[in-house]
């Protein structure tokens, strides 16, 4: 009888093993379609990083371009605000012509 028991328990173990190996099957299954899936999300994140650094970059650029041109601008206008405000030499004065003889 406890050869029995013993081969029932056996037998009894083997069916749970073997239904836990489906299980554990199925779940490697969908992991693997999960790190296929992020794989994918984080190549495509990549492709979409490269081309954000490559925007950053030419619109730096840019700024630093209008940055200059803002310098400039102010450089010119400051010498425009200094020639209006600079005092005039006082005209000369012409000597009226003298009355002529009569």
């Amino acid at each position: 009888m406890t050869q029995r028991l013993a081969g029932s328990l056996l037998v009894l173990t083997l069916f749970l093993i073997a239904g836990c190996g489906q299980e554990l099957q199925k779940e490697n299954e969908a992991l693997k379609a999960q790190i296929k899936t992020a794989q994918e999300e984080n190549a495509s994140l990549k492709g979409k990083l490269q081309s954000l650094e490559a925007e950053k970059s030419t619109l730096d650029t840019t700024i630093e371009g209008l940055q200059k041109q803002v310098a400039e601008l102010e450089k010119s206008l400051e010498v425009a605000r200094k020639a209006t405000t600079a005092p005039k030499p006082p005209a000369a004065k012409t000597p009226s012509p003298a009355p002529k003889p009569k």
